[in-house]
């Protein structure tokens, strides 16, 4: 373990489930709020009538589950997908030690040396396949049989919980280690997982490590509150206290390797519940600012603003002066505001927009601890950031579940705004945009236009997404629309479309002088990746500092 993480080995607080809370000293840090903010804030006093509720007892929870071990490896992504887009880079016959660090740079090659009319994406199985063993090349070829399997993976779970009853787990974890744990994660030690990233390196694959734990909403909540809640509270800040030890080292790992990436899933750095309370009002909001705008021209004045868009935050109520909310909102004084004016004025890293989250006493709402564990979430966020700008390593922030997503969003900016500044040789912080689902354009359009107002870079990861099945079910179950695009070809569409727009943008920059927006083209899909292509080609894009 380097020195540099030590500040954070030593900020892991020594908590057990009977101890009380105190501060995390390390993450106890006040907000940072953006010069907009502060400009606002200062114009703005006596916003509320009443100081906030009595905060209801902790909601019901218990301790999060983490979907795999914590300390099951990290895992280098792109072997297969990535191998056969720089097999469609790379000229024909070239030795793999020549490849360029990253798919982006051998895309710009392949781009000027393939006419206009022939297609060029043509992948060649060979270049990715040459290097492997007769031996590994069967074990892969039974994994992916396996995982093209339904019945076998709905099975899969039940399969290993009989090998545990009959106390035969030795077996089974030692055939899962040797066949779907070699071939999709890196190692399990930091020797292991440097080596496989510099053989792939050598291969001319570029890596993104990913620490494999993801944590969820738990199933079997039970109602606690007092002691208990402040013990099972003081637990999950332990947690993500570790994860965050866990996201140093894998930074330190990741710089080892030139140019490589490392992911971060901000639900390993908070409690669930929090994320979800914090995430509540996002949609209730938006929803009333799309029924306050009544011209469909994507602004408010006003009195819509505060007969519509107030209450319906869980604190509106409570607002004594809502021509002087309104005033902070708006940013230029024209008497209007837009969603980017809402978001960038009333999200949590302003701390005179926080009582508007905060319960009444209800289930929707955040109580008054969730403030205190949001500021150690976003430093913790912040601390892994900083260490990754040091050694060089980009960030992308994972996407993930929908019910989470706005305050994972909300971070991404924050950290995109206080990291991704100084010219196109800063490191960049990416957001992740998962195209599966139906208001993925929209927003990836507003956080482009905050970073254009707040002056920051924009960068976007875009997926098609992971989470379709849970979405969909729990959507019919709670009664509300499906978040998901209807179709698979609507998906395509969108991704295609999302692609466009952002790679225009980069062109149009690039014409201008100006540092151009980032965009990471993550997809398995082949027409995908020859659109991009085309588009590199005809916007003339130069991919020499991997803006795509």
């Amino acid at each position: 373990m380097p020195t540099s993480a030590s500040p954070v080995v030593a900020a892991v607080t020594r908590l057990n489930a009977t101890q009380p809370l105190r501060p995390f000293v390390a993450y106890a840090q006040p907000s940072r709020l953006s010069f907009i903010q502060a400009r606002r804030a200062a114009s703005s006093a006596a916003l509320y009538s009443r100081a906030a509720g009595p905060s209801p007892a902790h909601s019901p929870r218990a301790v999060s589950g983490v979907h795999g071990k914590a300390a099951v490896s990290l895992a280098a992504r792109g072997l297969s997908a990535s191998a056969l887009t720089r097999a469609a880079a790379a000229p024909r016959g070239a030795p793999a030690a020549a490849a360029k660090d990253s798919v982006a740079p051998a895309v710009a090659d392949a781009t000027s040396s393939v006419g206009s009319g022939e297609r060029l994406l043509q992948p060649d199985a060979s270049l990715a396949l040459d290097q492997q063993s007769v031996g590994k090349l069967l074990t892969v070829w039974m994994v992916y049989q396996a995982c093209g399997s339904t019945k076998l993976v709905q099975m899969a779970p039940k399969i290993l919980k009989l090998f545990e009853k009959l106390r035969l787990s030795w077996l089974s974890n030692a055939v899962v280690r040797r066949t779907f744990f070699a071939w999709f994660c890196a190692g399990e030690k930091e020797r292991e997982i440097v080596h496989a990233m510099r053989r792939l390196k050598e291969s001319g694959i570029g890596s993104i490590l990913d620490f494999s734990a993801e944590a969820d909403l738990p199933e079997d909540a039970t109602t606690a509150g007092g002691d208990l809640a402040e013990a099972a509270r003081a637990h999950a800040n332990v947690k993500a206290d570790a994860f965050a030890k866990e996201y140093f080292h894998g930074m330190h790992m990741a710089s080892q390797v030139p140019h490589a990436f490392a992911a971060l899933k901000i639900t390993g750095l908070a409690d669930p519940e929090v994320l979800y309370r914090l995430s509540m009002p996002h949609q209730p909001l938006r929803d009333a600012f799309l029924a306050a705008d009544h011209d469909n021209d994507g602004r408010v004045d006003y009195t819509q603003f505060k007969d519509t868009v107030l209450p319906a935050m869980p604190g509106g109520a409570r607002v004594a002066s809502p021509s002087g909310m309104f005033s902070m909102v708006d940013a230029n004084g024209d008497g209007q505001v837009d969603w980017v004016d809402i978001q960038m004025a009333l999200g949590m890293d302003n701390p005179l927009a926080r009582p508007l989250y905060l319960s009444d006493g209800g289930a929707y709402g955040a109580l008054e601890s969730d403030f205190e564990d949001y500021e150690r979430m976003v430093a913790r966020a912040r601390a892994v950031v900083q260490q990754a700008a040091e050694k060089g390593v980009r960030v992308m922030i994972d996407a993930e579940h929908t019910y989470f997503q706005p305050m994972i969003d909300h971070v991404a900016l924050v950290m995109q705004r206080e990291f991704n500044t100084g010219g196109s040789s800063q490191t960049l912080v990416y957001n992740t945009y998962q195209m599966y689902r139906t208001d993925a354009l929209q927003r990836m359009t507003d956080d482009y236009e905050r970073g254009v107002r707040e002056g920051w870079r924009f960068a976007a990861k875009m997926v098609r997404g992971a989470y379709m099945e849970l979405e969909r079910g729990r959507a019919a179950s709670l009664g509300y629309a499906s978040p998901i695009n209807p179709t698979l070809e609507a998906t395509h569409a969108l991704y295609d479309r999302g692609a466009a727009q952002l790679l225009d943008r980069i062109a149009t920059a690039q014409r201008e002088g100006a540092v151009p927006p980032a965009l990471f083209v993550a997809t398995h899909n082949n027409e995908s990746i020859e659109r991009v292509l085309q588009q590199l080609q005809s916007l003339q894009i130069d991919t020499s500092a991997e803006p795509v």
